[in-house]
Protein backbone atom coordinates (compact mmCIF):
# COMPACT_ATOMS: atom_id res chain seq x y z
CA UNK A 1 0.00 0.00 0.00
CA UNK A 2 1.30 3.47 -0.92
CA UNK A 3 0.41 6.57 1.09
CA UNK A 4 -0.71 9.84 -0.47
CA UNK A 5 -0.38 12.57 2.16
CA UNK A 6 -2.84 15.36 1.49
CA UNK A 7 -3.57 18.87 2.64
CA UNK A 8 -7.04 20.30 3.04
CA UNK A 9 -8.19 23.89 3.32
CA UNK A 10 -11.93 24.37 3.57
CA UNK A 11 -14.80 26.07 5.29
CA UNK A 12 -15.78 23.59 7.95
CA UNK A 13 -15.61 20.18 9.61
CA UNK A 14 -18.45 18.80 7.49
CA UNK A 15 -16.37 19.25 4.34
CA UNK A 16 -13.28 17.73 5.97
CA UNK A 17 -15.20 14.70 7.25
CA UNK A 18 -17.00 14.18 3.95
CA UNK A 19 -13.65 14.34 2.14
CA UNK A 20 -12.10 11.77 4.49
CA UNK A 21 -14.87 9.24 3.85
CA UNK A 22 -14.88 9.94 0.13
CA UNK A 23 -11.12 9.31 -0.08
CA UNK A 24 -11.48 6.03 1.84
CA UNK A 25 -14.23 4.91 -0.55
CA UNK A 26 -12.53 6.02 -3.76
CA UNK A 27 -9.35 4.06 -2.94
CA UNK A 28 -11.05 1.00 -1.42
CA UNK A 29 -9.90 -1.26 -4.27
CA UNK A 30 -6.61 0.40 -5.10
CA UNK A 31 -3.03 0.21 -3.79
CA UNK A 32 -3.25 3.82 -2.61
CA UNK A 33 -4.41 5.27 0.72
CA UNK A 34 -4.86 8.95 1.49
CA UNK A 35 -3.44 10.28 4.75
CA UNK A 36 -4.57 13.63 6.20
CA UNK A 37 -1.76 16.03 7.13
CA UNK A 38 -2.98 16.96 10.61
CA UNK A 39 0.13 19.01 11.46
CA UNK A 40 -0.52 21.26 8.48
CA UNK A 41 -4.22 21.51 9.37
CA UNK A 42 -3.45 22.72 12.89
CA UNK A 43 -1.54 25.64 11.44
CA UNK A 44 -3.67 26.44 8.39
CA UNK A 45 -7.39 26.34 9.04
CA UNK A 46 -10.25 28.39 7.62
CA UNK A 47 -13.52 28.93 9.44
CA UNK A 48 -15.59 30.45 6.64
CA UNK A 49 -15.75 30.99 2.88
CA UNK A 50 -14.16 34.44 3.14
CA UNK A 51 -10.99 32.97 4.63
CA UNK A 52 -10.98 30.22 2.00
CA UNK A 53 -11.36 32.79 -0.79
CA UNK A 54 -8.63 35.03 0.61
CA UNK A 55 -6.00 32.37 1.31
CA UNK A 56 -6.59 29.11 -0.60
CA UNK A 57 -3.98 29.65 -3.31
CA UNK A 58 -1.17 30.62 -0.92
CA UNK A 59 -2.07 27.92 1.59
CA UNK A 60 -2.14 25.28 -1.16
CA UNK A 61 1.29 26.36 -2.42
CA UNK A 62 2.68 26.15 1.13
CA UNK A 63 1.21 22.68 1.67
CA UNK A 64 2.63 21.29 -1.54
CA UNK A 65 6.08 22.90 -1.30
CA UNK A 66 6.93 23.32 2.38
CA UNK A 67 4.95 20.39 3.78
CA UNK A 68 5.69 18.17 0.78
CA UNK A 69 2.12 16.96 0.46
CA UNK A 70 1.37 14.72 -2.50
CA UNK A 71 -1.90 16.47 -3.27
CA UNK A 72 -4.19 19.18 -1.99
CA UNK A 73 -7.95 19.64 -1.62
CA UNK A 74 -9.86 22.89 -1.28
CA UNK A 75 -13.43 22.91 0.05
CA UNK A 76 -15.68 25.87 -0.61
CA UNK A 77 -19.48 25.93 -0.65
CA UNK A 78 -20.79 27.70 -3.73
CA UNK A 79 -23.79 29.22 -1.89
CA UNK A 80 -25.61 29.27 -5.23
CA UNK A 81 -27.17 26.70 -7.54
CA UNK A 82 -26.57 28.48 -10.85
CA UNK A 83 -24.42 26.45 -13.27
CA UNK A 84 -22.71 29.60 -14.55
CA UNK A 85 -21.79 30.64 -11.00
CA UNK A 86 -20.31 27.18 -10.44
CA UNK A 87 -18.23 27.34 -13.62
CA UNK A 88 -17.05 30.88 -12.85
CA UNK A 89 -16.00 30.01 -9.30
CA UNK A 90 -14.14 26.91 -10.48
CA UNK A 91 -12.36 28.85 -13.27
CA UNK A 92 -11.42 31.70 -10.91
CA UNK A 93 -9.97 29.31 -8.32
CA UNK A 94 -8.01 27.37 -10.94
CA UNK A 95 -6.61 30.62 -12.37
CA UNK A 96 -5.38 31.75 -8.94
CA UNK A 97 -3.81 28.35 -8.31
CA UNK A 98 -1.96 28.54 -11.64
CA UNK A 99 -0.60 31.96 -10.63
CA UNK A 100 0.98 30.25 -7.60
CA UNK A 101 2.14 27.29 -9.70
CA UNK A 102 -0.03 25.06 -7.51
CA UNK A 103 -2.54 22.35 -8.31
CA UNK A 104 -5.45 21.30 -6.16
CA UNK A 105 -8.65 19.34 -6.42
CA UNK A 106 -11.62 21.62 -5.87
CA UNK A 107 -14.59 20.44 -3.85
CA UNK A 108 -17.27 23.04 -4.60
CA UNK A 109 -20.70 21.75 -3.61
CA UNK A 110 -23.55 23.58 -5.31
CA UNK A 111 -25.18 25.52 -2.49
CA UNK A 112 -23.43 23.74 0.42
CA UNK A 113 -21.91 20.42 1.53
CA UNK A 114 -25.22 19.56 3.18
CA UNK A 115 -26.76 19.15 -0.28
CA UNK A 116 -24.34 16.29 -1.01
CA UNK A 117 -25.13 14.88 2.43
CA UNK A 118 -28.85 15.23 1.73
CA UNK A 119 -28.45 12.97 -1.30
CA UNK A 120 -26.60 10.42 0.84
CA UNK A 121 -29.32 10.59 3.49
CA UNK A 122 -31.95 10.00 0.82
CA UNK A 123 -29.96 6.97 -0.38
CA UNK A 124 -29.73 5.55 3.17
CA UNK A 125 -33.39 6.21 3.95
CA UNK A 126 -34.66 4.82 0.61
CA UNK A 127 -32.03 2.37 -0.70
CA UNK A 128 -34.33 0.78 -3.30
CA UNK A 129 -35.61 4.06 -4.75
CA UNK A 130 -34.61 4.88 -8.33
CA UNK A 131 -36.25 8.30 -8.23
CA UNK A 132 -33.80 10.98 -9.35
CA UNK A 133 -34.66 13.98 -7.19
CA UNK A 134 -32.70 17.21 -7.44
CA UNK A 135 -32.06 18.87 -4.09
CA UNK A 136 -29.56 21.46 -5.25
CA UNK A 137 -32.12 24.18 -5.99
CA UNK A 138 -33.48 23.90 -2.45
CA UNK A 139 -32.37 26.67 -0.05
CA UNK A 140 -29.39 25.97 2.22
CA UNK A 141 -31.46 26.11 5.44
CA UNK A 142 -33.71 23.38 4.03
CA UNK A 143 -30.70 21.17 3.32
CA UNK A 144 -29.40 21.67 6.85
CA UNK A 145 -32.85 20.89 8.25
CA UNK A 146 -33.09 17.72 6.15
CA UNK A 147 -29.62 16.53 7.18
CA UNK A 148 -29.32 17.69 10.81
CA UNK A 149 -33.01 18.06 11.74
CA UNK A 150 -32.29 21.71 12.58
CA UNK A 151 -31.31 24.75 10.54
CA UNK A 152 -28.43 25.69 12.85
CA UNK A 153 -26.33 23.36 14.94
CA UNK A 154 -22.93 22.94 16.52
CA UNK A 155 -20.21 20.65 15.17
CA UNK A 156 -20.81 18.49 18.24
CA UNK A 157 -24.27 17.78 16.82
CA UNK A 158 -23.42 17.77 13.10
CA UNK A 159 -20.12 15.86 12.98
CA UNK A 160 -21.54 12.46 14.01
CA UNK A 161 -24.31 12.87 11.43
CA UNK A 162 -21.80 13.71 8.69
CA UNK A 163 -19.69 10.69 9.70
CA UNK A 164 -22.75 8.41 9.56
CA UNK A 165 -23.98 9.65 6.19
CA UNK A 166 -20.59 9.79 4.48
CA UNK A 167 -19.22 6.44 5.71
CA UNK A 168 -19.38 3.88 2.93
CA UNK A 169 -20.88 6.31 0.44
CA UNK A 170 -21.88 5.10 -3.00
CA UNK A 171 -19.69 7.39 -5.09
CA UNK A 172 -21.08 6.49 -8.50
CA UNK A 173 -24.65 6.93 -7.30
CA UNK A 174 -23.88 10.37 -5.83
CA UNK A 175 -22.04 11.40 -9.01
CA UNK A 176 -25.16 10.47 -10.99
CA UNK A 177 -27.26 12.81 -8.82
CA UNK A 178 -25.05 15.86 -8.31
CA UNK A 179 -23.21 17.63 -11.12
CA UNK A 180 -20.98 19.47 -8.66
CA UNK A 181 -20.01 16.23 -6.93
CA UNK A 182 -19.35 14.62 -10.31
CA UNK A 183 -17.01 17.52 -11.18
CA UNK A 184 -15.07 16.89 -7.95
CA UNK A 185 -15.00 13.13 -8.42
CA UNK A 186 -13.74 13.56 -11.98
CA UNK A 187 -10.76 15.58 -10.70
CA UNK A 188 -9.86 12.95 -8.11
CA UNK A 189 -10.27 10.10 -10.59
CA UNK A 190 -7.98 11.86 -13.07
CA UNK A 191 -5.38 12.35 -10.33
CA UNK A 192 -5.50 8.69 -9.29
CA UNK A 193 -5.47 7.47 -12.89
CA UNK A 194 -2.35 9.55 -13.44
CA UNK A 195 -0.67 7.61 -10.64
CA UNK A 196 -1.53 4.23 -12.09
CA UNK A 197 -2.87 4.37 -15.65
CA UNK A 198 -5.89 2.18 -16.25
CA UNK A 199 -5.10 -0.59 -18.77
Amino acid sequence: MSILRYGFFGEDDAQRLFLHHYLVAVTANSPWRFEYDADFARRYKAVNKHQVDAQFDEVCAIGLSQYRQHCFFIGRDLDDYDVTAFQQKQAEMQRRLREHDAQAMLSIPVQCIEHWLWYLKRRLDHPKSTKNESFETQPRPEAKLAVYNTKKCSTKHSNPIVEHLAAGMDIEWLASRSTSFQAFHTQVSAYLNGLFPVA
